[in-house]
């Protein structure tokens, strides 16, 4: 790989790498329409992952990774490739399909990389079943649970699993309102934001198939809004782009209360179309650590099971049920990452004296020091 390639475009803005692609996911839908599916797919999924902020790449710096012209390439996906004689729309030549399939695999390895490793999870397997069935149904399916047992890091894997210009993930922001609820959408689908709400309602229709599925996680954030009307008009919204377009849509929610409160009122049209409700564990379940257990190297406790570190005695099995109840499976797995850490520093494998150790290190962290003590008082040898 040649140093420009790997420098990539580093010095570059995600807004200049953006500027060069000069078109949208719904241009790019249209332009591939007459290709075949798997095709259409592949290209989708690249033009994606180009445009991502996350891994932003230039237009011409994806042509020199599968050997085309930037010129081609945006010929291929605006549906202007054709024979100069009859006209007729060239699908996309197998070589550069093949060599887009690379750069992605590639690319997915390459990003990865860096991110803790997933872990299949009973939870993670309901997460990917709601979004297979929504998917296949072409219906609407709701999941929720409460906070930090693995909704947002499953529904992010299932998104890479299933990135080929056909799975769209977008994460709510507080406050939002429609206007930003709509902007967040049409980005997850690369549809540039500029132009008024109406109209990029109007363009995400157009951007979505039955073949797509739409996440919408943090749905609860919805109705954090200044004004009242407005989770209804962005509930509204989801209905019409969902009976337009008949994709797969899962709305994800943590807040349970708001969830049934909604259900009776502003959520009702959606929740009856909603055939797939599916709630999630009150807290990680023993499957799910058992499996996250096994993946660095240790069983799941035995309830009997004493460590003692530092003079301080703790059951594995008690500290695992008060951390998961408390404060869900981020404290865990933090817990494991310190373990093995300090298991590395020692030259040993991952005990649950490792873990132990780490747990007491991450309590002691949250104790807050008293007042100074006194400095103890000097002999003045019995002067007065």
């Amino acid at each position: 790989m040649s140093d420009a390639i790997e420098a990539r475009t580093e010095t570059e803005k995600p807004g200049l790498i953006r500027a060069s692609w000069n078109l949208s996911g719904d241009d790019v839908q249209a332009g591939l329409a007459h290709c075949s599916p798997e095709a259409r797919e592949t290209m989708i999924a690249a033009f994606r992952w180009c445009i991502d902020p996350a891994h932003p790449l230039a237009r011409p710096d994806f042509g020199k990774r599968v050997g085309y012209a930037p010129n081609t390439i945006y010929k291929i996906l605006t549906g202007r490739h054709t024979n100069p004689e009859t006209g007729e729309k060239y699908d996309v030549p197998a070589d550069l399909l093949k060599a887009t399939r690379e750069f992605l695999e590639l690319e997915r390895d390459r990003f990865g990389g860096g991110r803790t490793e997933f872990v299949a999870t009973p939870t993670w397997k309901r997460i990917e079943l709601t979004c297979d069935l929504a998917r296949e149904s072409q219906t609407i399916a709701i999941l929720w649970g409460p906070s930090h047992i693995g909704k947002t890091w499953g529904l992010e894997h299932y998104t890479q699993a299933n990135n080929h210009g056909r799975t769209y993930l977008v994460k709510l922001e507080a406050a939002s309102g429609l206007g930003g609820m709509v902007r967040l959408i049409a980005d997850a689908c690369g549809i540039s934001d500029k132009g008024s709400t109406a109209e990029l309602v109007n363009r995400i229709k157009r951007a979505l198939s039955p073949s797509t599925l739409l996440i919408i996680d943090e749905c609860h954030l919805l109705q954090h809004t200044y004004r009242r009307s407005s989770f209804f008009a962005c509930i509204e919204v989801l209905r019409r782009i969902h009976d337009f377009s008949q994709c797969g849509m899962v709305l994800c929610w943590t807040i349970l209360d708001n969830l049934k409160a909604a259900s009776q009122g502003e959520l009702q049209q959606v929740w009856r179309r909603g055939v797939h409700k599916v709630a999630l564990p009150l807290m990680p379940t023993k499957g799910d650590l058992a499996a996250i257990l096994q993946h660095s190297g240790l069983s799941f406790p035995d309830a009997k099971l004493e460590v003692t570190v530092q003079k301080v005695t703790e059951k594995p099995y008690e500290v695992l049920r008060q951390i998961a109840k408390r404060d869900g499976l981020k404290a865990i797995t933090e817990r494991l990452r310190y373990a093995r850490k300090l298991a590395r520093k020692s030259g040993d494998k991952l005990t649950w004296e490792n873990f132990i150790d780490a747990h007491l290190r991450i309590e002691k962290q949250a104790e807050q020091p008293g007042e100074w003590a006194d400095e103890p008082k000097k002999s003045d040898g019995g002067a007065k």
